[in-house]
């Protein structure tokens, strides 16, 4: 399955581990912080409850560093720092 922005990132999602839902709201939350971190218009309050529900999906440690480096490895946006970053603001 493939998230879309302005151009398209492949990113591989384990199907057997998340619902059909689990799986939209991950890449709901792939889109947002690709289109915040490019200069678009996103709500700081929509992109941190996007991370939260990510994280909540996820509910694992692993899972999150695995995804987000995945993520990094195809986009160059590193998830834990700019949301950091955000949420400081």
């Amino acid at each position: 399955m493939k998230a879309k922005t302005e151009e398209q990132i492949a990113i591989d999602i384990d199907y057997e581990t998340f619902t059909t839902d689990e799986i939209i709201k991950i890449f709901d939350f792939f889109n947002l912080i690709s289109i915040y971190v490019k200069g678009g218009k996103v709500k700081k309050t929509d992109l941190i409850e996007s991370y939260h529900t990510y994280r909540k999906v996820l509910n694992s440690i692993s899972f999150e560093k695995r995804y987000n480096k995945m993520f990094e490895d195809k986009t160059g946006i590193k998830i834990y720092q700019t949301m950091r970053e955000l949420e400081k603001k």
